[in-house]
């Protein structure tokens, strides 16, 4: 158990060591393009230029070192994505209309009827089956069918 520990340990030294050198190299350049920047500003200064000119002289090279690193981000970040997944659609519920209600429709009994107000002198025949006028329908609705029977409705002959 104690082996086991101690390789341990000994990989966590060695991983320790190569960081602390990783760490040591990456500063060692951050101070060398420090001083690269400092000396090409100089430089610049002592010609009369400035550091968008000489962007400009340099874009194409300064746009495939940038094309270059995209590239090495976008292929990265592909890597570190997960597998795709097969993506199904969004059933979307859909809302269920309202039904709107029928009228309810009077159903006018056959028989004869008359003063009607749209046409008091007139007598309306209607028959088992077929249309009812539609000045007996709209008076029934207005009024209520009850009282459109008590009203309009003449005694049949035939009794």
């Amino acid at each position: 158990m104690t082996t086991q520990r101690e390789k341990e340990i000994e990989t966590l030294r060695s991983r320790l060591a190569s960081l602390e050198e990783q760490l040591e190299r990456e500063k060692q350049q951050q101070e060398t393009l420090d001083r690269a920047r400092e000396q090409l500003q100089t430089t610049l200064e002592e010609a009369g230029l400035n550091m968008e000119a000489f962007i400009r002289s340099f874009i194409k090279e300064f746009r495939r070192v940038v094309n270059r690193i995209e590239r090495e981000q976008s292929k990265e970040a592909a890597k570190n994505k997960p597998a795709p997944t097969k993506s199904r659609k969004k059933v979307v519920k859909k809302k269920r209309k309202r039904r709107v209600k029928a009228k309810t429709t009077l159903k006018i009994p056959a028989g004869r009827y008359s003063n009607i107000p749209a046409e008091p002198e007139k007598v309306f025949e209607v028959r088992e089956k077929g249309a009812r006028p539609k000045v007996l329908k709209a008076y029934a609705e207005e009024v209520g069918l009850e009282a459109f029977l008590s009203q309009c409705r003449l005694p049949d002959e035939n009794v």
